[in-house]
């Protein structure tokens, strides 16, 4: 859960880093400034403030030994199904026609040091391209691009497309956790039927199982794959009769995180919290809980209204 935690918090800083500075036409390098002060300033106040979560990993892992050896085997056959996609991924990686697009914007940032100023197929000067301004992801990967010296499509393709996939995986993860809380020995039997599901999904080009498998590193992949799956594992909590303030906190990032991937979460969004609060607040019986699920997705629609000015 703290992976996943930290993935989601880090689209939601980028968000709101790299939009006011994309708007004001500022330069790529002035963005990586900013965020990587932001990410390590973050990372050591967060390091600080969970140190005593080191105890608690420990005993995660001690308690590993205890597990029966049933149930240890469905674990080693999820890990090996996880694996073998993630080098599938990378070996036989797959040139999307979009590509032109969101490789292109990476590779342009990082060249040219503008975000959005130039045309992704002539590579000319550009006006602002304020349609996709205010979903960042191919400037994210220029900043990964930047700090670790890699090509921006090998950073897609080979780094992103794993990693990510990895990341998918721990979301799902985390939904068996809360929907067999009180059936655990089955999560690895969960975790396998949903690996073989995302293996065998590829049924058209357009299936959340073909995104995760083809084009992770695609804002439409992200949304897909990990944006939508953490809205529900976040509303699964968000339903009990007792909520914790850091969940509402990260829900409000994966809101956000969804404006990262890509501008359908404009519509997307909004419209998949309203009718979750109003489900979850007839549940509670409670419109105060149905107001409060559906003021976390404010902020994406404060950045909905700018969308429209700048269109």
């Amino acid at each position: 859960m703290t992976y996943v935690c930290g993935w989601f918090v880090s689209f939601f800083l980028f968000e709101l880093a790299a939009v006011p500075l994309i708007l004001l036409e500022q330069r790529f390098t002035m963005l990586v400034v900013v965020y990587t002060g932001i990410v390590i300033a973050v990372l050591s106040l967060s390091l600080w403030q969970g140190r005593s979560l080191w105890k608690c990993y420990y005993g995660e892992l001690c308690a590993l030994r205890e597990m029966p050896g049933l149930v240890k085997l469905g674990w080693v056959v999820f890990f090996l199904l996880v694996l073998f996609q993630m080098a599938y991924a990378v070996l036989y990686e797959y040139y999307d026609g979009d590509d032109a697009y969101y490789i292109a914007v990476s590779v342009l940032t990082e060249e040219f040091d503008t975000m959005y100023m130039r045309d992704t197929y002539t590579g000319y000067i550009y006006p602002l391209d304020a349609r996709h301004a205010f979903s960042p992801t191919p400037v994210y990967q220029a900043w990964l691009s930047r700090l670790s010296g890699i090509a921006p499509a090998a950073v897609a393709h080979s780094v992103l497309a794993p990693v990510w996939l990895m990341f998918m995986y721990c979301i799902y993860g985390q939904i068996g956790n809360r929907l067999l809380w009180n059936r655990k020995n089955y999560k690895p039997l969960f975790m396998i039927l949903v690996a073989i599901w995302f293996m065998y999904g590829n049924i058209s080009l357009y299936t959340a199982e073909t995104f995760a498998m083809t084009r992770t590193w695609q804002g439409k992949g992200l949304m897909a794959g990990m944006v939508i799956p953490g809205m529900f594992l976040c509303l699964l909590y968000l339903a009990q009769e007792r909520v914790s303030q850091g969940m509402w906190m990260l829900f409000i990032c994966v809101c956000l995180s969804a404006v990262f991937a890509t501008s359908i979460a404009f519509m997307l969004i909004p419209t998949i919290t309203g009718i979750a609060s109003v489900l979850i607040g007839s549940c509670k019986k409670s419109m105060r809980s149905a107001l409060e699920i559906f003021l976390c997705c404010t902020p994406c629609l404060l950045l909905a209204v700018c969308y429209l000015v700048m269109r």
